[in-house]
């Protein structure tokens, strides 16, 4: 090559004879130069570097990788230097990426991140990543053990996107830390040493020791310091580790003050508020880093934590505050940035089994046929078969046998489904195709033994545990347990079983099917078994939560009662009471919730009241449901505009011009006269004519006197200035549109009383209602009169009214339209206290479709 070569490698090396070749073979043809300097190596490690044609130093006697560091940089040539260590390496796929790294004139240095393969994770400081730089002189390491070039002396750093894959050494780990003590004897003051010290201390696990040297460190520490935004996530990090959150909060704070794109601080404190219940906070921390990470970005140091990461923590937030649904999109996000970890699947397939919806699912085994991702598409076909979904993984078979061939496994779990669908011939067919002494035959010999069960068979089950207890695949302990279970299902008499963590798991899966098939006698003499195994509070959660559907309220009481404490047992009721509303068990979750301490369910409290509120005000509606509930009403205040109003709204052009999301914007053909008024109070409110837009939301009432809108808007109004609104009312020259109200001093109660319900001053509202009862025909005012007492707890006298009225006079749809407008206003009290949760606004748009 002619002129100064363009890469050099340096290589510390000490007995390193074993990963030596590899190594060398492996960098060869990617530098220029390779020099090794040796430390005392006692093997053949000089020897092999020699051999491979690298230049070889020695400094026997000396431990100071400094000084080795900074003799294969006087002897480098290049006018790059790469460090790496014997039993360091890149992968192929990455290798070819450092030249082109070389080329960029505005970049100094470049950090390699360190992906360490040991038994126990290990934290490392990103100064131990810088190992990519120019070749100069002013370049040079200091410290013994953890040497580094100072900041002041190397800027303009990048990150390489290279991951350097390092097999930990702990002999070399055990020399540097002794190196480290050395070097923090002598500078004691020395704020990287702190920092590199309170690492090795946190590595061991001893935080207290290591929150003392980080909290040294930082008190002396220079914002551009490489290694600051780190050592500010590993004090908050030790922190944590000795449950001083408050601490690590204030850590945290600071942190993200002085490194806004270092996103690992944002998790950590996104972790620490999901802690403390600040879910709002946590969410909007989550988001913020997930946006920064999705941004190109030069910052250095990179951090660790990688977005799908952000987005598995942004799923848990979301799923232990019950946003089922984004908690679904979070993993399946989480899944396609890495689609390594199957474990997200699962989790999207638990998460689609308790909504009841498998179109995730379908979504991703549409994706897995598509693409031939056999993974995939074997992972998402279990995901439906443990949803019983038989039919669809039958569907899907011949794809599978597209890509891995029919054989035993294949055919084995068409059996199953077959036998699982009540299909015995076509399942009989198949199993003849099946070895006996096959693996996969065990399988099926199970589960035609468990549906001999369902359908009390108990000869011919008696005759395949014969079959079972020569089959040679199966293990003594699962055999044990098949035979007391059957005894136990059939009568006999059974001794008490200790079941060990598969065991377990058969007898819950023999309970679910059971329950599914519709079988609760036969579960319900699974649970005893069950329940007195020292099994974990998650497990029986589980069971309970996924069965919630079918299980009996009894039931629900007898697994409440095994729970451990009271924490576990609020967590119980909030996960299982969730799962009863969704099936519409309304009255076994109001028992759940009386079961045990009185505790506060959060924001589900808000939806259980909401759910029980409406169905206890409709079940006292049809009781007299042979009544005519026509809605003669709605004809009533909804008539089509007359023409000269039909042309103020077109000559007022109010379609393109308001622009605003609430604007109505319906065709002329479409519009009624108070939606008119709206859109007209609406413009004038856009030209800041308070008093003219008042006017208008009034004269909307007049002919829809529930028109939510409106009542919003003069509500509001109302607040700012009461008499205002009455004003309209005494002028001379007003007079009242529509055939609602008989008279002002009608409409006038009318508006007070609905401001008052509004408000939620139900007393008020019922004595202003009260006062025009027998002045006005219009049934609104009864529904609101109906309502009050409703809502005030007087059902009685609620009913009795009711009852008084006659079919002509009251109309069930009012009362329910304005209760439920009731209901809306206390929900969305809860978003504003629980302001992280879609539960309330999914439960605000049920009552708004119904």
């Amino acid at each position: 090559m002619a002129g100064k070569i363009s890469l050099s490698l340096c290589v510390i090396t000490k007995d390193d004879e074993m990963s030596l070749v590899h190594f060398l073979e492996n960098m060869n043809t990617f530098v220029d130069e390779i020099i090794v300097v040796d430390i005392g190596s006692r093997d053949r490690t000089v020897e092999i570097a020699q051999q491979a044609g690298a230049k070889v130093f020695t400094m026997n006697g000396s431990n100071n990788y400094s000084e080795a560091k900074n003799l294969c940089l006087e002897h480098a040539n290049g006018r790059w230097v790469l460090l790496l260590d014997a039993n360091e390496f890149i992968s192929p796929e990455q290798l070819p990426k450092l030249h082109s790294l070389l080329v960029n004139p505005n970049v100094e240095g470049y950090l390699l991140y360190i992906d360490q393969r040991s038994t126990s994770y290990r934290i490392s400081s990103p100064v131990q990543s810088l190992r990519l730089f120019r070749n100069r002189k002013d370049y040079r390491f200091q410290y013994r053990g953890f040497e580094r070039i100072r900041e002041e002396r190397l800027i303009n750093l990048q990150d390489a996107g290279i991951r350097i894959v390092q097999r930990v050494d702990q002999t070399k780990v055990k020399e540097r830390l002794f190196l480290l003590q050395k070097d923090l004897l002598d500078y004691p003051d020395d704020r990287y040493l702190q920092y590199m010290y309170g690492i090795e201390k946190l590595n061991e696990r001893r935080y207290e020791e290591s929150t003392l040297y980080f909290q040294k460190a930082l008190k002396n520490v220079n914002d551009s310091c490489l290694y600051t935004p780190h050592l500010y996530k590993c004090y908050s990090w030790s922190l944590i580790s000795q449950n001083r959150d408050f601490e690590a909060l204030e850590v945290l704070e600071e942190g993200t003050k002085f490194f806004p794109f270092y996103t690992d601080l944002l998790v950590l404190r996104a972790e620490l508020r999901k802690k403390n219940q600040q879910y709002q906070a946590a969410i909007e921390d989550l988001k913020k880093g997930i946006k920064i990470m999705e941004q190109p970005s030069s910052i250095v140091p990179k951090p660790e934590i990688q977005v799908s990461v952000m987005f598995e923590t942004l799923a848990q937030t979301h799923e232990e505050i019950f946003n089922e649904q984004q908690a679904v999109n979070c993993y399946l996000k989480a899944y396609q940035i890495n689609r390594s970890k199957h474990s997200l699947l699962y989790k999207i397939g638990e998460l689609t089994k308790k909504q009841g919806s498998t179109k995730k699912l379908e979504q991703l085994m549409k994706e897995a046929v598509e693409q031939k991702k056999l993974e995939q598409l074997m992972i998402v076909m279990d995901l439906f078969f443990q949803q019983r979904e038989y039919h669809v993984v039958l569907e899907n078979m011949e794809q599978l046998e597209e890509l891995i061939g029919k054989n035993e496994q294949t055919e084995s779990i068409t059996c199953i489904c077959y036998l699982m669908l009540g299909k015995v011939k076509e399942a009989e067919q198949i199993l003849s195709f099946i070895k006996k002494d096959s693996p996969f035959y065990q399988e099926i010999l199970l589960k035609r033994l468990e549906l001999y069960w369902s359908n009390n068979f108990w000869q011919e089950a008696k005759c395949l545990l014969v079959e079972v207890k020569e089959n040679k695949w199966i293990e003594p302990a699962t055999k044990a347990l098949y035979y007391a279970l059957h005894s136990l299902l059939s009568g006999e008499e059974v001794s008490y079983l200790q079941l060990n963590d598969e065991q377990f798991e058969v007898v819950t899966a023999l309970f679910e099917t059971f329950i599914w098939l519709g079988q609760k006698d036969k579960a319900n003499l699974l649970l005893p078994l069950v329940l007195q195994q020292q099994k974990k509070d998650e497990q029986l959660m589980k069971l309970a939560e996924m069965n919630a559907q079918y299980i009996d309220f009894n039931t629900l009481k007898l697994i409440f009662n095994f729970i451990s404490n009271e924490q576990k047992q609020l967590e119980f009721k909030q996960r299982i009471i969730v799962q009863l509303l969704r099936y519409d068990r309304i009255e076994a979750a109001q028992n759940l919730k009386r079961l045990g301490k009185e505790q506060s369910l959060g924001v589900i409290e808000y939806v259980l009241w909401s759910k029980s509120y409406l169905k206890g005000l409709v079940e006292c509606i049809e009781k007299n449901k042979n009544r005519d509930t026509k809605i003669l009403y709605s004809y009533q205040l909804s008539p089509k505009p007359d023409k000269t109003l039909l042309a103020l709204y077109q000559r007022l052009d109010l379609v393109q011009n308001i622009g605003n999301e609430n604007s109505l914007n319906n065709s002329n053909s479409e519009l009624t006269t108070a939606q008119i008024h709206v859109e007209i109070g609406q413009d004038f409110e856009r030209r800041q004519k308070k008093q003219e837009s008042l006017y208008a939301y009034l004269r909307a009432l007049q002919w829809d006197s529930l028109n939510e809108f409106a009542q919003a808007k003069i509500t509001d109004l109302y607040r700012e200035n009461s008499s205002q609104i009455f004003e309209f009312l005494e002028e001379k020259d007003s007079i009242l549109e529509g055939c609602l109200f008989t008279n002002k001093e009608v409409f006038r109660r009318y508006l007070e009383g609905e401001i008052h319900f509004n408000q939620q001053q139900f007393e008020k509202a019922l004595t202003s209602f009260s006062q025009i009862e027998e002045e006005s025909e219009n049934p609104v005012i009864f529904a609101y009169i109906f309502s009050c007492l409703w809502i005030r707890g007087q059902k009685e006298e609620a009913e009795k009214y009711y009852d008084k009225l006659g079919e002509e006079t009251f109309e069930p749809s009012l009362v329910l339209r304005i209760c439920k407008g009731y209901v809306i206003a206390k929900l969305r009290e809860g978003q504003q206290e629980y302001l992280f949760s879609k539960m309330i606004k999914a439960e605000i748009e049920k009552i708004r479709i119904n």
